[in-house]
C-alpha cells in the first residue's frame, strides 16, 4: 500500500500521462456506483518533455518501464487513479 504523503507529489501532468497511458476516456466508464474502466492498452512511448514526470513515477512506484523510454502504470498507480478519478482502472484487455 502506498503511504498518502506519495499523493501530494504527484502533478497533474503526470495524472494526465498515466490516464493517457491506459486511454482513459469518461466515455468509456462503466457503471454508475461502481464506475469501472476497462483500458485496452498501458503504455506511454515518453519524448524528452516528459521523462522526467515518468522517472518520477517510477521512483514513487506509480509507473514501471520496460525498455528505453516505454513507461506502463504500475498496480500501485492504478489505485492511486482510482483514488483522483473515483474509476477502478482495471487489468487491459487482451
Amino acid at each position: 500500500m502506498v503511504s498518502s504523503v506519495i499523493y501530494y507529489k504527484v502533478t497533474y501532468k503526470q495524472i494526465d500521462n498515466m490516464k493517457h497511458a491506459l486511454g482513459f476516456s469518461n466515455g468509456k466508464v462503466t457503471g454508475t456506483k461502481h464506475r469501472k474502466y476497462k483500458p485496452y492498452r498501458n503504455y506511454f512511448y515518453a519524448g524528452q518533455c516528459d521523462i522526467e514526470d515518468w522517472e518520477h513515477l517510477l521512483s514513487i512506484g506509480f509507473a514501471t518501464k520496460s525498455r528505453e523510454d516505454y513507461y506502463h502504470v504500475s498496480d500501485d498507480g492504478r489505485l492511486f487513479l482510482k483514488f483522483v478519478t473515483g474509476v477502478e482502472m482495471l487489468p487491459e484487455s487482451d
